[in-house]
């Protein structure tokens, strides 16, 4: 007859298991994590390298003339100063009124009953399958009639409506967030005589900080990335943004009366400091980033 483990045995085996729990999520953590940091780590290898050192098939990751040359140029081919202030200012405006036009459209949706509801909010869901490159065309000839181009109001404008870039995937998320919240908020403002902008503003809107978090961190980061749009609009070089200085690296380079053979490492060095404020940004905001992902339920 099997003797029956004791209860020293049975938190032995429970610690067992646990750390083997715990080895394997570590391990797949670490895998996930090597994925998605060697594309980073390969940009700043290659930044870092001497010319001579790109052509060396010996040299991989570590370089063996360290060429830190390569940011000042990519610094100067970007025009950096300029391009970050246009990057930020318009990325920054953008999140701001897509941020608070989405969260007005997202609570009518989600509190107020009107007709046509359901169907209007299909062609938001609608809107979110619809690739940008889709319309692209369309949206330049309309910009064109309203003399529109070659400026910010194509970015500021549809942001402020509650459309712009992912526009319909912010709605949605606001959408979710009040619909979840429990009536007797409303009821109860509506009761000691509180009207709808209030309600919206004092009741529903301070419980929707993490909302609130995710779509301006998701805008700001969509909004500077976003090279397609900007490059289809704006025309003057005074005008461009970071990633759209990207393409005209290499122009610049030339003009600059660098040789073409620095091209590689400049350009690494030049999409390094495109990414770095996006970078630093995450750095001081990934608490509360994660936090308000898991409280939104993007993450199901």
């Amino acid at each position: 007859m099997k003797k029956k483990p004791t209860w020293i045995q049975q938190l032995r085996g429970q610690r067992a298991r646990t750390i083997l729990v715990r080895a394997v999520v570590l391990l797949l953590l670490v895998d996930v994590a090597f994925i998605f940091l060697l594309p980073v780590l390969r940009l700043i290898s290659t930044s870092l390298m001497h010319v001579m050192d790109l052509y060396d098939p010996t040299v991989e990751w570590i370089p063996r003339r360290w060429a830190w040359e390569n940011y000042s140029r990519a610094f100067l081919a970007l025009e950096y100063p300029l391009s970050f202030k246009n990057t930020v200012l318009v990325a920054g405006a953008c999140a701001v009124l897509q941020t608070i036009s989405c969260a007005i459209v997202g609570y009518g949706f989600a509190r107020i009953r009107f007709p046509g509801q359901d169907w209007l909010f299909m062609l938001v869901l609608f809107a979110m399958i619809v690739p940008p490159q889709a319309i692209i065309i369309q949206l330049f000839i309309l910009y064109g009639e309203l003399g529109w181009l070659d400026s910010y109001l194509p970015f500021i404008v549809p942001s402020a409506l509650g459309m712009g870039l992912r526009g319909a995937l912010f709605v949605f998320i606001f959408r979710q967030f009040f619909k979840g919240m429990p009536w007797e908020l409303e009821d109860a403002a509506r009761i000691d005589g509180a009207g709808p902008f209030r309600v919206f503003f004092n009741i529903m809107l301070p419980p929707a900080q993490p909302a609130i978090v995710v779509v301006f961190l998701f805008a700001f980061v969509w909004h500077w990335n976003d090279s397609l749009e900007p490059s289809i609009y704006l025309n003057r070089a005074e005008k461009f943004f970071l990633p759209q200085r990207l393409t005209v690296v290499e122009m610049a380079l030339e003009n600059l009366r660098f040789h073409a053979m620095w091209g590689t490492g400049v350009i690494m060095a030049a999409a390094l400091l495109v990414i770095l404020p996006l970078l630093v940004l995450y750095l001081f905001t990934q608490r509360y980033f994660v936090e308000s992902i898991e409280r939104t339920g993007l993450i199901g």
